[in-house]
């Protein structure tokens, strides 16, 4: 059970809630997997640890926090379930990005958007993450594998929108300027530990950009 980055999430959110800096949280864990599932196996050996999270933590797993839910000042990470997550989630509709066809949404971390993986029709597994968002159905590469995905997440408190401010950060400009700014604003007021400076340097510890070079 190597791979439980929600125990240490919860455990800063709650430290933030004992402090008065986060209002509420609400926390769904259904049971873990309780048969092998061969696709799962074969996910987790391109995105390693997501099969020890199905089967020893939760088949399903959402977590939701906020300080100010009117301004949208909080962050959620809930996970599919293992019989949605090799589904066809339907979101190719003939035009745009081809490989929508085989996108596969991990979490869904708000109404308009997916973080997910891209599995081909010959069971090659894409080594990245990919991010959705409804508003353009385009896929943008997070540059992070399942383990640097949920490490990022934990460092990101699962702030709302923190997918976009990586984008934004890699891109420097389009999606996630005005994400960047309320995250670099907020996270401080509500983890005092939390530095953008410590946020990046993580980032790219874990880029496999970085880690194929």
């Amino acid at each position: 059970m190597e791979h439980q980055f929600n125990l240490y999430l919860i455990h800063y959110i709650l430290q933030s809630k004992k402090n008065k800096r986060v209002a509420g949280t609400n926390l769904k864990a259904p049971g873990n997997l309780k048969t092998n599932l061969p696709e799962l196996s074969q996910l987790d050996a391109v995105h390693k640890g997501i099969e020890d999270f199905y089967k020893n933590e939760s088949d399903g797993y959402s977590f939701e926090w906020w300080s100010d839910k009117d301004n949208g000042i909080g962050g959620k990470l809930e996970f599919a379930s293992s019989k949605y997550l090799f589904a066809d989630a339907g979101l190719y509709d003939g035009e745009g990005d081809e490989e929508l066809k085989y996108f596969h949404p991990l979490d869904y971390p708000t109404p308009e958007s997916f973080v997910g993986f891209i599995i081909m029709p010959d069971d090659t597994i894409y080594e990245s993450l990919y991010y959705m968002s409804v508003s353009d159905y385009e896929l943008n590469n997070l540059d992070l594998d399942y383990e640097g995905y949920t490490q990022m997440a934990l460092e990101a408190r699962i702030f709302n929108h923190w997918q976009r401010v990586l984008l934004y950060y890699m891109d420097g400009e389009g999606i996630g300027s005005v994400e960047t700014e309320t995250f670099k604003t907020e996270m401080p007021k509500i983890f005092p530990d939390w530095t953008w400076e410590n946020f990046i340097a993580k980032f790219e510890s874990l880029r496999l950009s970085n880690k194929n070079k």
